[in-house]
């Protein structure tokens, strides 16, 4: 198992002399408490391996180093990572071409909110055979481009060319300000190879208490009570939330709201926001959000898409009101979900002050209410959840196996192994899965937050890079696990000492596609014939046979009474260091 590397900030500012800019920027990282650099080299990264090996040589402290084969489980390994640690991380890759290799996870980094510092080096300047350097390569014409940065620019914070070599220190400072700084997102700097190499006489590496990120805070009081004046009075609340729960404060602030004032919760779950075997957990989007289309005030927190308009109509009548990071999407060109009431706040700090707004408001005739709320959404919960347990436990016999009993037999998994944290990219299994898995606790349930495939492998590795202690499970669909880069993937877990439990929902096809091509043409001729163009994954590719390529654990699973047994025997593996692929054959949607 991998020992934890985090590395403590360094305190106050620090002067190197006669130095390498690569060193520098090594240094630099340090100073923000950098502890992994996901790296993809080139022929432009050079100097910076080569400060690495120095500082080691040296018995200097250095950041480690994770070598990615592939670039899209380096930068998925860095979000994993900053989500489930809150600590930004560094992606370093080769010039242009790397950088269009991150691909879709910049993408997810973005939706996300993952701060992360993207370096990529930058074709040389120069042909001076005197210049530390220069080019010397026929790529490096090739590798020029007029605007590296516009690959990347529509989605991170900022972006930089480090110009001048004296500089590095302050760069890094500012990247990592902004990166961490509420909105929280990617950032891309690129590192020409002659300002890398260079030497010089003096770099100043900045003090980092000094360039502190900016945090929003609790938002308006005055919003906050008119905020909870609405709650209190309101007869059939809901609460639609997605990532509040991507903090401590967040998770506990929302359940102290909900207990208060008996407000059902409905989840996206791109983190585990609220536990879900709690009396009032009302279901998950998109298609279980009980209460809605009855619901008086929807209280809307850290959603990007609260519900889907077409599907799943707000009643008019209904206030809204709204606590976000950005409540307004600025990134998003067309949000148009009506909201009464937004008030800009990180809810961690916000919660707890409407809770306590609320508090004060609460008459006796309001507490028997509220009282009487809370048994009736208990419940309907009750119910539901016992039905939705009833049907999956009918299907232990069925053969293929149903999602349903995987997800099933993986909540009596998770409740054997209390410490799971899951890595979900299971993409159109996942409500299913939502509704037979109930994690209860803070931390246990992470997406990307986007909708670019491939991240659950790469996230996993970073998640349990940031949680040695932790069980890692990623449940990831077979088209998912193919964007993942697999051989790649699991040979930097390998490498990493990062061992992982996969969980591969192979269902034969992109059912993604194949739900939105029957809704809009329900008689048409792919639905006829069952021949569905561009959709079908046969024959199925052997995903535990690739496992054992890269020294995995792999297991093809085809029986339903094999699925716990299966995970078991996986389970055995992780915790010896090795990782382990369960390849799990689903009944054809």
């Amino acid at each position: 198992m991998a020992e934890r590397v985090d590395v403590a900030p360094l305190t106050g500012a620090r002067e190197l002399y006669d130095v390498e800019i690569a060193e520098a920027y090594v240094e630099a990282l340090l100073a923000r408490g950098v502890s992994y650099l996901f790296l993809n080299p080139g022929t432009d990264t050079f100097p910076i391996q080569e400060a690495v090996a120095k500082r080691r040589a040296l018995g200097q402290p250095t950041v480690e180093v994770v070598l990615c084969p592939f670039e899209v489980p380096a930068l998925a390994a860095a979000h994993g990572y900053y989500a489930v640690s809150g600590r930004p991380q560094a992606v370093l890759v080769h010039v242009d071409v790397g950088t269009q290799n991150l691909g879709a996870m910049v993408h997810n980094a973005q939706r996300g909110r993952a701060a992360v510092l993207l370096s990529a080096g930058r074709a040389p300047y120069t042909t001076d055979p005197a210049i530390r350097g220069t080019r010397d390569g026929y790529i490096h014409w090739l590798q020029e481009q007029l605007d590296q940065h516009g690959i990347v620019r529509n989605y991170v914070k900022w972006d930089y060319e480090l110009r001048r070599a004296d500089q590095v220190g302050e760069v890094i400072a500012r990247a990592y300000q902004i990166a961490e700084s509420d909105p929280t997102g990617p950032v891309y700097l690129t590192l020409p190879r002659e300002v890398l190499m260079e030497r010089v006489e003096r770099v100043t590496i900045p003090d980092p208490r000094r360039f502190p990120p900016v945090r929003l805070g609790a938002g308006d009081p005055d919003l906050l009570r008119q905020a909870a004046k609405i709650l209190v009075a309101a007869e059939r609340p809901l609460v639609l939330t997605s990532t509040t729960g991507r903090t401590r404060a967040g998770w506990d602030g929302l359940l102290e709201l909900a207990e208060l004032l008996a407000l059902p919760v409905v989840e996206w779950r791109t983190r585990a926001n609220f536990p879900a075997d709690h009396p009032l957990h009302a279901g998950y989007n998109y298609g279980l959000e009980h209460g809605l289309a009855e619901a008086d005030v929807v209280l809307i927190l850290d959603h990007d898409v609260p519900y889907i308009p077409t599907r799943t109509p707000l009643p008019e009548q209904a206030t809204v009101i709204q606590i976000d990071v950005d409540p307004v999407k600025e990134r998003i060109p067309l949000w148009s979900f009506p909201v009464d009431l937004p008030i800009r706040a990180d809810t961690g700090a916000a919660l707890p002050l409407l809770a306590a707004a609320a508090r004060e408001r609460i008459t006796e005739a309001d507490r028997r209410r509220i009282q009487e709320r809370k048994e009736r959404i208990a419940a309907a919960t009750a119910a539901r959840r016992a039905e939705w347990r009833e049907r999956a436990a009918a299907q232990a016999t069925t053969r293929p196996i149903t999602v349903e009993w995987l997800g099933y037999c993986l909540e009596e998994f998770r409740r054997e192994n209390p410490d799971i944290l899951f890595i979900d990219e299971a993409i159109t299994s996942q409500v299913p899965l939502f509704c037979q898995i109930r994690p209860d606790s803070f931390g246990s349930w992470f997406q990307s937050g986007g909708s670019g495939l491939g991240w659950g492998l790469g996230a996993a590795i970073g998640a349990k890079l940031a949680a040695p202690d932790r069980t890692v499970v990623g449940l990831i669909g077979d088209g998912s696990f193919l964007f993942g880069v697999p051989e790649a993937s699991l040979w930097i877990a390998q490498q990493a000492k990062a061992p992982i439990l996969v969980v591969v929902l192979n269902n034969g096809c992109y059912n993604a596609t194949r739900l939105p091509l029957v809704a809009a043409y329900p008689a048409g001729y792919s639905v006829s014939t069952g021949q569905f163009v561009g959709i079908d994954l046969a024959p199925t590719p052997r995903f535990d046979l690739l496992a054992r390529s890269v020294d995995a654990y792999g297991e093809r699973v085809e029986e339903p009474d094999q699925v716990l047994p299966a995970l078991r025997r996986a389970l055995a593996h992780v915790r010896d260091g090795q990782s382990a692929v369960l390849d799990v054959i689903l009944a054809r949607p």
